[in-house]
């Protein structure tokens, strides 16, 4: 049996695309995993089936790459499997990518969705939802409420992994401070005479986990810390 596999960006009429997305499960496997291409592994969400889900740094990349002082227990940040929003359907992660970060080069992979990028001051809102049991062809999660399908697999158990999307209003982020932490060979320099796709952490009032697909925008030490665009602070 091979991987079941869903990858999917979003793309403007230039070609240009924000961070892309790699939803799978091994072959015979009830495990779903969630990562983002561009970070190259180093870093994704299990979600497995014992519903203890976490978000972890590859043991390789966190040995190496990730400094003493942000290093937590085992570099994971863990959490259970949130109620279901419905009698057999849980929304288990979103990713929210604002129509400012669609700034990189096109992506080559044949197999990749293109979702459209947002018009200013929106955001597309990527789910990843679980159902238990098939549903039709002709219908899927959230169908009502005008969400489209990005793609869908079958778990040996019969439960079905769905990525959908929407376009929503950018979300009003508090502002944030802290200390960012750059991917391998990224540095400040970078974050101030370039641009720098950042990705930031939270979870919704529902228990399901988002990641916001941001890009840096960089503000001298007298205007405070760098942060992200569209209303994410990092």
């Amino acid at each position: 049996m091979p991987e079941r596999a869903i990858r999917f960006t979003v793309q403007n009429l230039a070609g240009q695309c924000a961070a892309s997305w790699k939803c799978l499960s091994p072959p015979g496997k009830e495990d779903v995993y969630l990562a983002c291409r561009e970070l190259r592994g180093a870093l994704k969400a299990s979600l497995h089936r014992t519903g203890e889900w976490h978000i972890a740094y590859f043991e390789g990349f966190f040995a190496e790459s990730v400094p003493e002082e942000y290093r937590t227990e085992q570099g994971r940040y863990m959490w259970s499997r949130p109620t279901p929003m419905a009698p057999g359907v849980t929304l288990a992660f979103r990713i929210v990518t604002p129509w400012s970060s669609v700034t990189s080069q096109a992506h080559e992979a044949a197999s990749i969705v293109c979702v459209p990028a947002p018009a200013e001051g929106k955001a597309v809102e990527f789910l990843l939802v679980l159902v238990d049991g098939p549903i039709p062809v002709s219908d899927w999660p959230g169908k009502n409420t005008g969400t489209q399908v990005v793609g869908s697999y079958a778990l040996p158990s019969g439960t079905t992994v769905w990525i959908i999307w929407r376009e929503i209003d950018m979300p009003n982020l508090p502002p944030l401070r802290g200390i960012p932490k750059f991917f391998r060979g990224k540095n400040l320099d970078d974050l101030k005479h370039g641009v720098v796709g950042m990705l930031l952490f939270g979870t919704g009032p529902d228990g399901s986990r988002i990641i916001y697909d941001c890009v840096a925008q960089y503000k001298s030490e007298e205007a405070g810390p760098p942060c992200g665009r569209a209303g994410a602070d990092g």
